[in-house]
């Protein structure tokens, strides 16, 4: 299951990537650095709204940071990765073209 945390608060949800990415590099060498446990993000310019997206395998990193389940579609989304490896967006995403 994938979670997620939203923030309309630009500075928060700066301050709040950086408090991930140092969060995840520790738990990420320590299960060995899966292809399938990385964090992603987008943002949507309209409702000024910044959304972090973690995968399955990051949900302890997830529950640390109070996310939410996401059962949305990532279709049509611009999603960026936050932390984790490159090769997982085709890991993850084998649809993408």
């Amino acid at each position: 299951m994938w979670y997620s945390i939203d923030s309309n608060d630009g500075d928060l949800a700066k301050q709040t990537m950086k408090r991930i990415m140092d969060a995840f590099m520790p738990k990420y060498v320590g299960a060995g650095r899966p292809l399938g446990m990385a964090v992603f993000y987008s943002y949507n310019a309209d409702t000024q709204i910044t959304t972090i997206y973690f995968s399955p395998q990051a949900s302890s990193l997830a529950m640390q940071f109070g996310a939410t389940p996401f059962d949305g579609d990532f279709a049509d989304m611009d999603l960026a990765l936050l932390v984790g490896d490159q090769a997982s967006i085709e890991h993850l995403f084998p649809d993408i073209d």
